[in-house]
């Protein structure tokens, strides 16, 4: 019977477990542990949020999710597979983990955010006919989703299942399939296998998944006003816009971060245009060689219009092609190769995001136009080595750090008016300062904020400069010129998960818990790897504001990504003595004291401006046995 805290509804469910698990931890514990955990952050954890399942429970290497769609369960299933095989493809054999899955739509009991019941059952026997990598379903799920999606479906008959009183009529998805299936085109063929697959994706159901917004206004707001913005608009309607990461056809993969940073710099450049709805350029990268068909694509991305594109490069020059297509409509609006000297590759920048804005927001005002595609530099040798700096910051340890630093001090000697470059170099370095990899922190504040203060100097709407400034002017207690140079940032540019980051960092130090943890929140919507100081200043927000198994959540899976950074065990530390957990507050605290020796506890968090927090916190320090 029902309860205040019973009730029933209707649902698709998906279990899910590692084959072999129980030999793979005989033969290496720790390691099997530490590679469940990745597969699980990294992989699991935003599929499921991307097709808007939740994650009920996990118990040792399986789980149980709940989806309201069973198209999204299916595709989210399919989705998981496909990530496993990749990731295990760069993966020592005796360390591959394959998984099962099962799937059942049917009636639940809810209790407690729980799930019970036959439906419950019959899921968990599905998954255990499955072979490794492959999806089982039963009839239920494949008459919602056989005229949805087109997919490999193989009837398997009617089974009898233990403990189940009727017999079950199974499909499945094999593994080989699914993977021929992902593969079928060849390299290059994008939109000839696209164009096959339209007919059988016409009928797709509408999903509206997780991704970046952009606040269309014409003024910038506050952080709150951002996250209460952050709904996910129709791609009826509107000029959304996603831009895929263009594929390096240069046979060396050694130049993919040529082509993710000619991504990356054409989303920015977008991004600056506030009648555009911009996705995020991280919120695009889990979709880098998925061939799937445009409507959706387009509605997996939010995104009414799609830019795809390619980048070969042969000797002295560069070839870019590019589509602009309509996802909604299933249609390409144009399609255009450009052939030019390297010298001459931000014409190419230029010409490619003037038309793709000129075709999605034809009335937009020249002047905004210009300033946004305002070239950054003339000198491609610069821009190379910049491409690489930044593919060595995404590596947060101090021996990435300095490499960084020194390559991006090479671009300003290459290209001294090159504003991008002082901006990297200002962020570079004050990350030296707050990540405890420097003798002379408040020295490299001092020399960020000069550095940062050139960059705007040379390009007023430089956006990481001003982002840098706020966090480096909040680091010295400026706390008035931090929020004023964050809001600027966020004016220039609202679709930026570091913008939001930024303003997140200010937030949490003038004492705005609630507004911080709100961008911070968002940036994750827009980007889910938000970086190791992202992360510590969101997981210490939620600290104080008694959130303790958020922060724990949060700051576990990040120490997981990020085991170098030296800051994370001591908020981890905190909430885990908030919550009655001592041994593992005193082991995060030790691990904490291992990675930073010089830790002082009355001085860790005397950056608030409210005095009230920073005892609030050196109380919960203590309790963990900080002294």
């Amino acid at each position: 019977m029902s309860s205040p805290t019973t009730s029933r509804r209707l649902a698709t469910i998906l279990v899910a477990d590692v084959v072999g698990y129980s030999r793979l931890m005989r033969a290496d514990e720790e390691g099997t542990f530490v590679d469940l955990r990745a597969h699980f952050i990294e992989l699991v954890a935003p599929v499921v949020r991307r097709f808007h399942g939740r994650i009920v429970k996990t118990a040792g290497d399986g789980m149980l999710v709940e989806f309201g769609s069973a198209v999204e369960a299916v595709r989210s299933a399919v989705e998981l597979q496909r990530g496993m095989a990749e990731r295990n493809a760069t993966t020592p054999a005796e360390r591959r983990q394959a998984l099962r899955i099962g799937l059942h739509l049917g009636d639940v009991i809810v209790s407690d955010n729980d799930v019970f019941g036959d439906t419950v059952n019959v899921a968990s026997r599905l998954e255990g006919l499955a072979e490794p990598g492959s999806i089982v379903l039963s009839s239920s799920v494949f008459e919602q989703v056989r005229d949805k999606l087109a997919l490999p479906f193989r009837p398997q008959g009617s089974r009898a299942l233990k403990n189940i009183d009727r017999r079950i009529q199974v499909y499945a998805l094999d593994s080989a399939a699914l993977l021929q299936d992902e593969a079928a085109a060849p390299a290059g063929g994008f939109l000839r296998r696209r164009h096959a697959l339209l007919a059988a994706a016409a009928a797709a159901t509408a999903l509206v998944a997780g991704g970046a917004v952009l606040y269309l206004g014409d003024r910038g707001l506050a952080t709150s006003e951002v996250a209460e913005t952050a709904v996910r608009p129709s791609v009826e309607s509107g000029l959304s816009v996603a831009v895929l990461p263009f594929v390096n056809q240069s046979g060396d993969a050694g130049q993919d971060y040529f082509s993710d940073g000619l991504t990356e710099d054409i989303t920015r450049a977008l991004g600056r245009f506030r009648e555009l709805t911009v996705i995020a350029y991280g919120a695009v990268l889990p979709f880098r060689n998925k061939e799937l068909p445009l409507p959706e694509l387009g509605r997996m991305l939010n995104a009414r219009y799609l830019v795809s594109g390619s980048v070969r490069r042969m000797g002295p020059r560069v070839r870019v092609t590019v589509q602009l297509n309509d996802a909604a409509r299933s249609t390409q609006l144009w399609s255009e190769q450009y052939d030019d000297e390297l010298s001459d590759i931000f014409a190419v920048q230029d010409r490619i995001a003037r038309r793709v804005a000129g075709t999605l927001a034809s009335s937009l005002q020249q002047i905004a136009l210009q300033q946004s595609l305002r070239k950054p530099t003339d000198n491609l040798d610069a821009y190379d080595q910049l491409l690489r700096a930044r593919a060595l910051a995404a590596d947060p340890t101090r021996a990435a750090n300095r490499a960084a630093r020194e390559m991006i001090e090479r671009v300003i000697r290459l290209a001294p008016d090159y504003a991008d470059a002082h901006a990297e170099l200002a962020d570079l370095t004050f990350q030296r300062a707050t990540f405890g990899w420097s003798e002379f922190a408040q020295a490299d504040v001092e020399t960020a904020i000069r550095l940062a203060k050139k960059a705007i100097e040379l390009d007023a709407d430089c956006v990481l400069a001003h982002s840098v400034l706020a966090r480096a002017y909040t680091s010295i207690q400026r706390y008035d010129l931090g929020l004023a140079e964050s809001q600027r940032a966020l004016q220039l540019n609202p679709s930026d998960a570091e913008v939001l980051l930024a303003r997140a960092a200010v937030l949490l130090w003038t004492g705005r818990l609630g507004e911080s943890i709100a961008a911070a929140e968002t940036a994750r919507r827009l980007n889910d790897s938000i970086g190791p100081e992202a992360a510590f200043n969101l997981g210490l927000a939620y600290l104080l504001k008694h959130r303790y198994t958020d922060a724990v959540t949060l700051i576990e899976a990040q120490r997981v990504r990020y085991p170098a950074y030296p800051l994370l065990d001591f908020p981890l530390a905190a909430a885990y003595a908030e919550l009655g957990r001592t041994a593992d507050a005193r082991e995060a605290a030790r691990q904490g004291r291992l990675k930073n020796p010089h830790f002082d506890l009355p001085s860790f968090g005397s950056r608030f401006q409210d005095p009230a927090l920073h005892r609030e916190l050196e109380r919960s320090l203590r309790k963990a046995g900080l002294t």
